[in-house]
């Protein structure tokens, strides 16, 4: 009877790998999307007030106590930000079109820390540190970088510049000792958006492909998590002809072999995803999707 039984569970993996060689992902119930574990923000001590001067592209900052101005700075760019650490507080400045920033850190006694022009953006601040991108025109022959600095003294934590040219980066996730970076690629002959997902773990770079779609991307949105087995991926792309491409596909992390895909309908553009264990949630406009990950490898 025991060896009956053990026969019949080798003859279902066996069909199971047969069928599904890679591995699939099905659909399962879901309320809401896991939050997110994000580092707390921080309360600044003092209010910030900005002023823009268009002559000049310029952000006037103003730190300011008690209706009393204790520090300013102005710093150039068309886009601006601020970020409230414990050690102090960041304000920059950026223009994305050309990727670079003006930044200067500040303790609590409104001390400068350091100040730095950087060629990349602020696309977020995470518990591993600020995460920059230096996009170039997509299309072009320029390349993207991506590079993570801590944001107390300045310095450089990592960095990865992909083997692309012309490319969008879209998102950065950083979990234990890799780092993931997904970019959407032109290439041609025919123009052809390709959007690809770069793990970074030590000093050894993988990718993968995740999916495509004919013509440029105008639209490029390719949002990642990750945990010890899996990287997920939800995927939007849009042409100039008004096509577009949603979904999510899912990565065993120690080799990015493709596990399983599932395409979205049109206007179901992933707006969030986050894995736990071995479910994959998706944002929706619409709803939350969930998805149960089977793989044999």
């Amino acid at each position: 009877m025991r060896f009956k039984k053990m026969l019949i569970v080798t003859l279902i993996v066996l069909v199971f790998a047969f069928i599904f060689p890679r591995g699939l992902i099905v659909s399962t119930d879901a309320r809401e999307i896991p939050s997110e574990s994000n580092p707390p923000k921080e309360a600044c001590p003092f209010t910030i007030r900005t002023s823009y001067i268009f002559e000049n592209f310029t952000y006037f900052f103003e730190v300011i106590t008690n209706n009393t101005t204790l520090f300013n700075i102005s710093l150039k760019g068309i886009g601006k930000g601020q970020i409230c650490t414990p050690e102090g507080i960041l304000l920059y400045a950026y223009f994305t079109e050309d990727s670079r920033s003006s930044l200067v850190f500040l303790d609590y006694n409104l001390s400068e820390r350091w100040r730095r022009e950087f060629p990349a953006y602020p696309l977020k601040y995470t518990k591993d540190g600020l995460i920059l991108v230096s996009n170039p025109t997509f299309g072009s022959s320029g390349s993207s970088c991506v590079y993570v600095m801590n944001i107390t003294t300045g310095r450089l934590l990592n960095w990865l510049c992909p083997d692309v040219l012309g490319g969008h980066v879209s998102d950065v996730r950083i979990t234990g000792e890799r780092m993931y970076v997904t970019i959407g690629e032109p290439r041609r002959p025919p123009l052809e958006t390709y959007a690809l997902i770069y793990m970074k773990a030590g000093e050894k770079v993988q990718k993968a492909e995740i999916t495509s779609i004919p013509g440029e991307g105008v639209g490029i949105r390719l949002l990642i998590d990750a945990n010890e087995k899996y990287a997920a991926v939800a995927y939007f792309l849009a042409n100039e002809r008004g096509e577009e491409k949603n979904g999510i596909c899912v990565f065993r992390v120690e080799n990015l072999k493709k596990i399983a895909c599932k395409e979205f309908d049109e206007g179901e553009n992933p707006e969030k995803v986050k894995l736990e264990g071995n479910i994959v949630y998706v944002q929706t406009p619409w709803e939350v999707k969930a998805y149960r990950i089977f793989s044999l490898w």
